[in-house]
């Protein structure tokens, strides 16, 4: 009888311990998905002065990063038309060294309500504020007149939670 409830004890343990760790996997999965309130900024590739690309970000709006499970960030950010040299076009995309991300838009440009969603971005988005510390990206920008078409610059963008 003894050697059974010994058994019996193992088991309960072991069964403790499973539940402990399934509970720890949910809670640390679901404070993953943390959205964050943002500040984002491009600058050129040399000093501390505006990029054309920053024109495209409506600062009047909230943009949001958001941590996902598996560790890369989604950037939902508000966005506007810009304008350069009597030409309008909107930011599209960027890229990060080699890897593109194409960003969806949803909302409208002209009612101010447009997203642009970036998807797959890794952690070294997060930059803060401070222009020398940028990430280096390059910006797609797709231009309302069919003969530019889309148009890429490189900028240096800071992104930084807010307070």
């Amino acid at each position: 009888m003894t050697i059974s409830l010994k058994h019996m004890g193992r088991r309960t343990g072991a069964l403790l311990v499973s539940l402990l760790l399934l509970l720890t996997l949910a809670v640390s999965a679901s404070a993953a998905a943390v959205k964050m309130t943002v500040g984002v900024r491009f600058w050129r590739e040399s000093g501390d002065k505006e990029s054309m690309a920053d024109s495209a970000v409506d600062t009047t709006r909230e943009a949001s990063l958001t941590r996902q499970p598996n560790g890369t960030f989604t950037l939902e950010l508000p966005v506007k038309q810009l304008s350069s040299m009597n030409m309008t076009g909107r930011l599209t995309g960027i890229a990060i060294g080699e890897v593109n991300y194409d960003g969806t838009l949803s909302g409208d440009l002209s009612d101010g309500t447009a997203v642009l969603t970036l998807k797959n971005l890794p952690a070294s988005v997060l930059t803060g504020s401070d222009s020398s510390k940028a990430l280096a990206v390059t910006c797609s920008i797709k231009m309302d007149t069919i003969l530019l078409g889309d148009i890429t610059t490189s900028a240096k963008m800071s992104v930084w939670v807010e307070r």
